[in-house]
């Protein structure tokens, strides 16, 4: 059975995995936006560089577009590489799945805080948040998009502040 600083705590706990969900579903959503947006880019631009090169459809005046268009393929290949979106973007989705399932487990903790096995469920589901917390230390933190989750699973939760009741 959880004390009712532990049920506090569980509650607290349940909502901040929440809140970290989303802010990586949404951080993979923006990281496959990049990625997609880079590969598009670079697409056009090494079409149009073979394009050029393979046509005289450029003027004298304008000689500077084909080496242009060739430089402006490179930049963006090196940016596709140097950002690593993609990768970034897997370990969000994969983040934002564990951080899910870890809120899911607060809930059923919460469900069951009566049981005789809740305070070993409560150690071991904040040793999950520990080492949830130690895979996410590779992606940059943006404040602002954690701030706009915080906002939305409080406003989610609004009326359902935890209720600490001892057991009948």
């Amino acid at each position: 059975m959880l004390s009712e600083p532990q049920q506090k705590d569980v509650w607290e706990r349940w909502l901040a995995a929440e809140m970290r969900a989303n802010y990586f579903g949404d951080l993979a959503g923006r990281y496959t936006f990049r990625q997609n947006l880079l590969v598009w880019l670079t697409l056009l631009s090494t079409s149009g560089a073979a394009f050029s090169l393979v046509t005289d459809w450029v003027p004298r005046e304008y000689a500077w577009v084909k080496p242009a268009l060739a430089f402006l393929a490179a930049g963006l290949s090196l940016m596709n590489v140097v950002f690593q979106n993609q990768r970034r973007s897997f370990e969000c989705a994969d983040l934002h799945f564990r951080w899910n399932r870890l809120a899911a487990d607060y809930e059923n903790l919460w469900n069951d805080m009566y049981s005789s096995v809740a305070d070993s469920t409560l150690a071991k589901l904040r040793e999950k948040g520990a080492e949830l917390s130690r895979s996410g230390m590779g992606i940059p933190y943006r404040e602002r998009i954690m701030s706009k989750w915080e906002d939305h699973v409080i406003q989610h939760r609004v009326g359902q502040a935890p209720q600490v009741h001892a057991p009948a």
